[in-house]
């Protein structure tokens, strides 16, 4: 849950913090990382409940027919496109950033590398790169903790704006992005036997422990660097930090922004082998091909793309799974569905206030 979650989302949300000021950032970071907490446990539990090997379009197809079921494949495609996007972005701004000292080249030149890298192990095996996925992730936590303790002496309070009423929602796209961590749901189920009490536990603390890292980390950009920040972070703490904690910073982003890569390119096949019965090489062509296309036709705002994505993969997404809950509860016969608390009229506030969510972040990337 924390290698998936600890990802590019984490080096997206101060830049648009510093713009729409630490009041906005404490109001919906816990609110957002509830609702994701929320959504991975309904996740879980129609997984469990239904039994089945989908992913989310194949349950909507179980529950709602086959019309919902392509309606729910668009948005799931569209994030997890924006998604890899988004990686692909900010993977080869890192690597550019750490070797081009060295070696030189262009921006593109590392963007493809580290695609292409990817391209192949999710054509040959993802297998090792999953057992490595933890340690990396431990890696990154204490390059963030490095960087974090570094940052403590450089942060001065006059770089935190109260408020920025024009840009008071901005962040709500990145930071929806940054605690999201759905991919991992199928493997979390598996590997823990679908036990209720175990899942449950594992995303409750996978859900908790990378909310309050992304808080940490964000208030000590922002206080180092304040208007200064950029939209990938680390460049523009380097003014500020010295070379090496930086680099090492780097290095580790690079290797965990890989790995949540794969995981969602991965996702991203099987969406095609499982739920449309694609053939394998095909699907591998349809999941990885087309983000590189909208890099290669110059979609390359990482603010807007990171928006756009927070919002469908948390917002569009997540009321999908409130509905899907509520008819695998109801048809459920071993009176073991979770009580959630949350009432149908509860579901169509969130619902309404999901989908504004996406209109915004729409009309913001537009």
């Amino acid at each position: 849950m924390i290698g998936t979650i600890l990802g590019v989302g984490i080096f997206s949300v101060p830049f648009v913090v510093a713009k729409a000021g630490i009041f906005s950032f404490i109001v919906l970071l816990p609110f957002l990382a509830l609702a994701q907490h929320t959504f991975h446990k309904f996740y879980a539990e129609v997984i469990v409940a239904s039994g089945e090997k989908h992913r989310l379009p194949g349950y909507a197809a179980k529950y709602y027919g086959e019309q919902v079921k392509y309606i729910v494949l668009f948005f799931t495609l569209l994030a997890s496109y924006g998604s890899m996007l988004a990686y692909i972005l900010v993977g080869g701004m890192f690597l550019h950033q750490l070797l081009s000292p060295l070696f030189g080249g262009s921006q593109f030149i590392y963007t493809s590398i580290l695609y292409v890298t990817v391209a192949m192990i999710v054509l040959y095996g993802l297998k090792l790169i999953a057992k490595v996925d933890a340690l990396l992730a431990t890696l990154l936590l204490l390059a963030v903790v490095l960087v974090m303790g570094k940052s403590v002496s450089e942060i001065h309070l006059a770089n935190y704006q109260l408020a920025s009423w024009t840009y008071f929602l901005l962040p709500y796209g990145p930071i929806f992005f940054s605690v999201g961590g759905d991919g991992a749901i199928p493997e979390v189920c598996r590997l823990l036997d679908n036990d209720r009490r175990l899942i449950k536990k594992a995303i409750a603390w996978g859900s908790f422990i990378p909310s309050v890292i992304i808080f940490l980390f964000v208030l000590a950009v922002v206080g180092v660097s304040g208007h200064q920040t950029t939209p990938d972070t680390l460049a523009g703490l380097a003014s500020f930090l010295p070379p090496g904690v930086v680099s090492v910073a780097l290095a580790f982003g690079i290797m965990t922004i890989t790995t949540s890569f794969l995981t969602v390119a991965e996702s991203t096949k099987e969406t095609y082998v499982w739920d449309l019965k694609i053939n394998k090489k095909i699907a591998w062509l349809l999941a990885l091909l087309p983000a590189f296309i909208l890099y290669l036709l110059g979609l390359n705002n990482l603010t807007s793309v990171v928006s756009l994505t927070g919002s469908v993969s948390g917002g569009i997404l997540g009321l999908v799974l409130i509905w899907i809950f509520f008819k695998a509860k109801n048809g459920s016969h071993d009176g073991r569905m979770m009580e959630t608390g949350l009432s149908k009229p509860l579901a169509v506030f969130l619902s309404c206030l999901f989908i504004g969510g996406f209109i915004y972040s729409l009309i913001t990337f537009l």
